[in-house]
């Protein structure tokens, strides 16, 4: 797990090799909210940076979603817009790891 607000990773590696000793690195979903209602030009702003990474965007009342975005991208939109926004990513790998 990462914890963004001690910038700490636990309990996994998230550089994954699959059958063929290639990388596959964590990928999901991360939601932003305006942290105060002045920040609400902020979503606009964080949807178009996704958007110019070339990720998938929602727009839905008062958030963004992102869709499929990877770790280093996600710690770099938290990076840029924690101060004005309320992030929250989950991050998984397809097919999950299994442990054990």
């Amino acid at each position: 797990m990462y914890d963004c607000q001690t910038d700490a990773c636990t309990d996994f590696s998230f550089a994954f090799f699959d059958a063929v000793g290639c990388a596959r690195p964590l990928a999901g979903t991360l939601t932003a909210t305006p942290a105060t209602p002045t920040d609400a030009d902020s979503l606009a702003t964080l949807a178009a940076y996704a958007d110019g990474l070339g990720y998938p965007v929602e727009r839905h009342d008062g958030a963004v979603i992102v869709r499929e975005v990877s770790l280093p991208d996600a710690l770099a939109i938290n990076a840029r817009f924690g101060n004005q926004l309320i992030i929250s990513c989950d991050l998984r790998r397809d097919p999950p790891v299994r442990f054990g």
